[in-house]
């Protein structure tokens, strides 16, 4: 006796999915810092002492050029018309007078330049006069500078938006398996599986 075997198989659908995934990277913020550091520039000046003698040195009698030649600048213009005048009226005086008989002019003219220079020693004279203290003027030390406070000054950097990546989700489908109908003879049995 024949019998007829048959086999089916049912079509399989597969199907792969990926999720769809956002990514999003936000770029931290960038913190630099300025720093000026704070300084006093404070500081003391050296303490200052000036002393004037000059009016105690000009009380002994040393000048300075100025005040020497004002002093003695016109003395020396007179004293040179007065050396000038006397020695014209001299040299006139021994010249009408010096030929004469019986005098001797040069030599009294002489006697009387020396007897002069000696009585003029003999009536010198002394003077007391105050000697003024010198002018002492003391600059004390000064504070000086200007206080610098520093800063610091702080920088944040930041990005606005942040860097995203956007991976679409996909699905695929196929066919796993095909469906398929066999379909064979035996004699006395049936087949379970051909």
């Amino acid at each position: 006796m024949l019998r007829l075997n048959i086999r089916t198989t049912q079509p399989m659908i597969g199907i792969h999915t990926r999720l769809g995934q956002l990514e999003a990277h936000a770029t931290p913020a960038r913190l630099s810092t300025e720093n000026r550091q704070a300084r006093s520039n404070k500081g003391w000046t050296q303490c200052r002492v000036d002393i004037d003698s000059y009016p105690s040195r000009h009380s002994y009698g040393y000048d300075s050029h100025g005040d020497f030649a004002k002093e003695h600048g016109q003395q020396g213009l007179s004293d040179v018309q007065q050396a000038t005048s006397g020695h014209t009226a001299e040299a006139w005086q021994i010249i009408d007078n010096a030929a004469r008989p019986g005098t001797n002019m040069i030599h009294q003219h002489y006697a009387s330049q020396i007897t002069d220079f000696i009585n003029k020693g003999k009536n010198r004279h002394i003077v007391a006069a105050h000697i003024p203290a010198p002018t002492i003027t003391v600059h004390q030390s000064e504070l000086t500078g200007t206080i610098d406070p520093g800063d610091v000054t702080e920088h944040v950097d930041t990005d606005a938006f942040a860097q995203t990546h956007f991976t679409p989700g996909q699905v695929e489908t196929y066919l796993k398996q095909k469906g398929s109908v066999h379909q064979w003879v035996t004699e006395d049995r049936y087949d379970i599986y051909a």
